[in-house]
């Protein structure tokens, strides 16, 4: 940044005023990359030791849903991806037999841009994140 002096008329100093440039930075560099295997492995460890041997309890899994998202958002940052906004979603789901399919839609940058998905699953119940 640079600093400049004001005059007035008579030649007096009347402040100065800060010249700054820009510093934003457009795209990650190369080491602050999302790095989606190591993700995906710490996500997958995290589902199977949070639910190993759990029921479904359809009016527990809502809250048990937000406590994942905030524990794989803190585990992720852990991992380290500086300027990127993180979106985590997580599903839980009653083992009935049934088929399941979980879509979403963004706009990427094919540059910057990546996901890492996990699931668990067990007699009971099923967990995408």
């Amino acid at each position: 940044w640079k600093s400049q002096s004001k005059m007035d008329d008579d030649g007096a100093q009347q402040g100065q005023i800060q010249v700054l440039e820009n510093t934003y930075i457009m795209k990650p560099q190369d080491h602050e990359k999302f790095r989606a295997n190591e993700v995906i492995k710490t996500v997958k460890q995290l589902l199977d030791d949070r639910l190993k041997g759990k029921r479904y309890e359809s009016n527990e899994s809502a809250q048990l849903s937000k406590e994942l998202c905030t524990e794989i958002k803190e585990k992720v940052k852990e991992i380290g991806a500086p300027r990127h906004k993180l979106v985590v979603q997580v599903t839980i789901g009653e083992v009935q037999g049934q088929g399941v399919r979980i879509a979403s839609r963004c706009l990427w940058d094919v540059e910057t841009d990546n996901h890492a998905s996990a699931y668990y699953t067990n007699p009971y119940l099923y967990c995408v994140a």
